[in-house]
Formats: C-alpha cells, sequence, structure tokens
C-alpha cells in the first residue's frame, strides 16, 4: 500500500521535483546513459505539459495527461522512442511515490506502449571474413582496428563496454585485459560488471596493438584504445569500424549488428542460453528472446535440414 503523501507544498510541481529525482539516480549508481534517458523524458513530459496548460503540481498529475504526452509522442516519434519515454517517466513517478510526493502514481495502472517487433540483421561470416580483411595492415590503425573489431566478435559486448576498456601495463588495478588468461573485465550497465573471455585470435590482435600503441604519443593515457586526437571514446570505435564496413563494400552498418550477430552465432553453434545471458550482461530473458528473434528464421531453417522428419529420408 502506498504511503500517504503530506500535504504538497504549492511549489512542488513535476520541474522542481525532477532536480532531486536526478540526485536520487545519481545516487543509485545508474549508467550515465540511464541517467540521460530518465532525465530527458521527466524534462519532456514538462515541457508537454506546460506547453498545453495542463496542471504542473505534483498531485494535480492524472493519467490522461500522461497519455496525451504517449499520444503525443506516437503520433512525432516512432513507437520505440515512445516506449523508452515511459519508461523513464515511469521511474519519476515511482520515486515521487515512495518519497511521499505523490499518494499514487498517475501511471500505476498503466502499461507502456508497444513496440513492433524489428529484426537487426546480423552479419553473415562471408561479410565478417571481408570487414576483417578491410582492417589487415601492419600500420597503426590497421592493428588497432583489427583488435577492436576481434573484440566486439569474441565478447558481444556493448560499444560502451570496449570503448570504456582500460590498458595499463604496469598497474593490474587500473587493467580491464589479462592477455595471458585471455580474458576481459567488462564494466557493465548498472555497475555489474562481468568477466569475458577472448579468443587466442583476439589475444593475438590485442597483443599487435598494444605493442604498437606503446610508441603513440598518449601511449600513458588510461584508456585502450587511441586514435589522432587521444582517446577514442565508444562513439569514435563505433565510426572506425563503420567506415571499415564502408570500406569492404558491406555498405552502412551499425556496430549493435556485432552484438546480434554474437548471439546469433553462439545459439547456432548449439551454445547454452543460460550461459549466452550471462556473457551479453542480461538480467532477464525478456533480451535473450529479443536477439534470438533477429536471426530465429535462419536457425530454424538449418536445423530443419539437420534433423526432423523430412532428415531421415
Amino acid at each position: 500500500m502506498a504511503r500517504a503523501a503530506s500535504k504538497t507544498p504549492p511549489q512542488s510541481t513535476v520541474r522542481t521535483n525532477a532536480k532531486s529525482f536526478l540526485r536520487h539516480l545519481r545516487a543509485e549508481n545508474l549508467s550515465p546513459n540511464t541517467i540521460a534517458s530518465y532525465q530527458a523524458s521527466v524534462e519532456q513530459f514538462c515541457s508537454f505539459i506546460e506547453a498545453n496548460g495542463m496542471p504542473a503540481r505534483m498531485p494535480d498529475v492524472k493519467r490522461e495527461h500522461v497519455e496525451m504526452w504517449i499520444e503525443d509522442l506516437l503520433a512525432s516519434r516512432s513507437a520505440a522512442t515512445a516506449n523508452n519515454r515511459y519508461r523513464g517517466l515511469h521511474q519519476f513517478w515511482k520515486w515521487a511515490e515512495e518519497e511521499g510526493e505523490v499518494t499514487e502514481s498517475p501511471m500505476r495502472r498503466m502499461s507502456p506502449p508497444k513496440v513492433p517487433e524489428s529484426l537487426v540483421p546480423v552479419l553473415s561470416e562471408v561479410e565478417l571474413a571481408r570487414l576483417i580483411k578491410a582492417c589487415s595492415g601492419t600500420g597503426f590503425y590497421e592493428r588497432r582496428d583489427t583488435a577492436l573489431l576481434m573484440c566486439f566478435m569474441s565478447s558481444g559486448a556493448r560499444k560502451s563496454e570496449i570503448g570504456n576498456l582500460r590498458w595499463s601495463d604496469g598497474d593490474a588495478t587500473q587493467c580491464d585485459l589479462d592477455l595471458d588468461t585471455a580474458r576481459a573485465l567488462i564494466k557493465g550497465k548498472g555497475g555489474r560488471d562481468r568477466i569475458v573471455d577472448l579468443t587466442p585470435k583476439t589475444v593475438k590482435a590485442l597483443d599487435r596493438y598494444i605493442r604498437i600503441r606503446s610508441g603513440h604519443r598518449d601511449a600513458e593515457f588510461p584508456w585502450l584504445w587511441l586514435g589522432k586526437r587521444g582517446r577514442l571514446t565508444p562513439t569514435g570505435c563505433a565510426r572506425a569500424l563503420e567506415q571499415r564496413a564502408e570500406q569492404a563494400g558491406i555498405g552502412k552498418i551499425h556496430v549493435h549488428q556485432l552484438r546480434h550477430s554474437f548471439a546469433h552465432y553462439w545459439l547456432l553453434d548449439g551454445g547454452a542460453e543460460e550461459s549466452l545471458m550471462r556473457n551479453m550482461g542480461w538480467k532477464s530473458r525478456e533480451m535473450l528472446s529479443r536477439y534470438a528473434a533477429s536471426s530465429g528464421q535462419e536457425r530454424a531453417l538449418l536445423a530443419n535440414r539437420r534433423v526432423g522428419l523430412g532428415s531421415r529420408f
């Protein structure tokens, strides 16, 4: 049962409480991306109710006001964006209820807008081979991009997780790679760290890159990936591989396709679903189902050739 709210001060509006909500998110040690997403949701809702003359005081906001906002989002944005904004605002009202700012969240009995299932295409083995070839060479950027690509292919990690890897040759506490044990420490969402194995070819590519990295003018930087202007950010890492894909004649790709491809080939080779969830840093099977759907039809067709009634004759 929700706690009864104390008498709400006239100045207790959605916008003023948004500041306290932001402090709460920081105290929860959520990822910067999650905080930014939740913050954007609340700020956009504030702008909407203010622009449309709707109540701004916390107890005066009703379900109908939220529904009008979601309807407006669906008319101007994608369903995925509306779903994301819904979830951010839902967290705000959940916090407000727990803090006693409202007796009951206006979103308590609401459901998020449905998002049509969109399948993310995985990269074929031919495309992956061409991408690897496009990175080949002995120069700094060739070795860097080969190691970068192999890290994505070997771990299935997110762009931010690979892009934020640290390297130190003398301080193990400041280094996320152990090439001797072929493992990497991945700092995942919500402070959930995990260890992933690296394939022998990935270790070889990293070793080659680290050797040539030692001659870079910014070699003392704590970040593994370096570029022309110092650190190569996660966005820079993604852009480097996207440019290699163009060079390879594959066309435009999104680096997240490598994560989907990792999941696809893992399941295709008979890898356990529970192990895949641990490798990918997922807490629920919902994400497993979403990723598996991207290439489920192809796996079904391949399985049909190996097993089943038709394969017996």
